[in-house]
C-alpha cells in the first residue's frame, strides 16, 4: 500500500504547466485550428492564463494537441511526445535552465527522488514514490490515471535526457484506474 496524502477536493493543473506546454513548448506548432480546438476544450490562449485549470481541461487539451500534432501516432506516443515538449518549453526559460542545471549535478537517481516535488510544482495532486531496483533501474509509482500518465512518462524521460542521463528509458510497466508504474533505467 502506498502512503498518499489526502486527495484535494478538486485536482488542478497550474498555470505554469499549461504555459510550459501550450505557450512555450508548442509555440511554433500551434496553428489557428489547434488554438480554436484548445479554446473549445477550455483553454483560450488569446487570454491571460488562469492560475489553475481542472485536470479534465488539461486532459482534454493534451488529447486534442496529441491528435492534432501526431495524427498517425498511437495516443500513448502522442501524449508522451507532449510530455517531452513540456520539458523542452521549461528548459528554454531562465528558471528551467537553472533547475535542469541542478538536475545534471544531482544525477539521475537523486533527480528521480524529487519526482513528487517536481510534479507538485505543476499541480495540486501528484503523489509519487521512487523505489530502487538496482543502481541504474528504478520503479516510479504515480497517482496519475488515464491518458495523462503518458505525458508524465514524457516529462520524466525528457527531464532525465536534459540531465544527460545515458541511454535513459522510461516505460509504462503497468497501470490501473488510479495509478501508473514506470520502469526507469539507464546505462551506468
Amino acid at each position: 500500500m502506498r502512503a498518499v496524502s489526502a486527495a484535494p477536493a478538486e485536482r488542478l493543473v497550474f498555470e505554469q504547466t499549461f504555459e510550459g506546454l501550450f505557450v512555450t513548448g508548442l509555440r511554433s506548432r500551434l496553428s489557428p485550428g489547434l488554438r480554436e480546438a484548445l479554446k473549445a476544450e477550455g483553454l483560450d490562449l488569446n487570454q491571460k492564463l488562469r492560475p489553475a485549470y481542472p485536470l479534465e481541461v488539461w486532459t482534454r487539451c493534451c488529447l486534442t494537441a496529441a491528435k492534432t500534432l501526431h495524427p498517425s501516432a498511437p495516443m500513448e506516443e502522442g501524449m508522451r511526445l507532449l510530455g517531452e515538449a513540456v520539458v523542452e518549453g521549461f528548459a528554454s526559460g531562465f528558471l528551467g535552465r537553472a533547475v535542469l542545471g541542478m538536475v545534471r549535478v544531482l544525477g539521475p537517481a537523486r533527480a528521480l527522488a524529487r519526482t513528487r516535488q517536481n510534479f507538485r510544482a505543476g499541480n495540486n495532486y501528484s503523489e509519487a514514490t521512487v523505489t530502487p531496483v538496482s543502481d541504474t533501474r528504478y520503479e516510479v509509482w504515480m497517482n496519475e490515471a488515464g491518458p495523462t500518465r503518458y505525458v508524465c512518462q514524457g516529462i520524466i524521460l525528457a527531464g532525465l535526457r536534459e540531465a544527460k542521463t545515458p541511454d535513459v528509458k522510461v516505460a509504462v510497466a503497468r497501470h490501473d484506474d488510479q495509478a501508473v508504474w514506470f520502469d526507469v533505467s539507464w546505462k551506468a
